[in-house]
C-alpha cells in the first residue's frame, strides 16, 4: 500500500518541487530586475542633477557677467558725472574770482560787470 501510495504521491511530490523552483526563480529574476531598476533610477537621477547643476551654474556665470556689466557702467557715468561736478565747481571758482575782482563802486544793485557774469 505504501508503494501504490508512494507512486500516486510521486507527481505531485515531482510538480510541487518544479513549483518551488519555478517560485524560486521568479524571485530570484524579480529582486535581478528590481536592483535593474534602481539602477537605472539612480543613472538617470545622476545624470538629470548634473544636467541641472550645469543649468544652474550657466546661469550663475550670465547673471555675474550682467552685473559686472552693469558695475562698469555704473563706473563709466559716476566717472563723467564727477568730471562735469568738477568743472562746475571750478567755473564756480572762476565766477566767483572775476566777481571779486570787479569794483564795488558803491553801487546798490548789479552794474554791466557782474550782470554780463551771470550770463555765463
Amino acid at each position: 500500500m505504501t508503494a501504490l501510495l508512494s507512486k500516486a504521491a510521486a507527481p505531485f511530490i515531482i510538480a510541487s518541487l518544479l513549483f518551488a523552483a519555478g517560485a524560486s526563480l521568479t524571485a530570484f529574476a524579480a529582486s535581478k530586475v528590481s536592483g535593474m531598476i534602481d539602477t537605472a533610477a539612480a543613472e538617470a537621477r545622476a545624470e538629470r542633477d548634473s544636467y541641472w547643476a550645469a543649468e544652474i551654474e550657466r546661469a550663475s556665470a550670465h547673471a555675474a557677467r550682467r552685473l559686472a556689466d552693469q558695475a562698469r557702467d555704473a563706473l563709466r557715468v559716476e566717472t563723467a558725472a564727477n568730471e562735469r561736478i568738477r568743472a562746475a565747481e571750478q567755473e564756480q571758482v572762476e565766477l566767483e574770482k572775476k566777481n571779486a575782482a570787479l569794483p564795488d563802486g558803491g553801487a546798490c544793485g548789479l552794474d554791466h560787470g557782474r550782470v554780463r557774469l551771470l550770463a555765463r
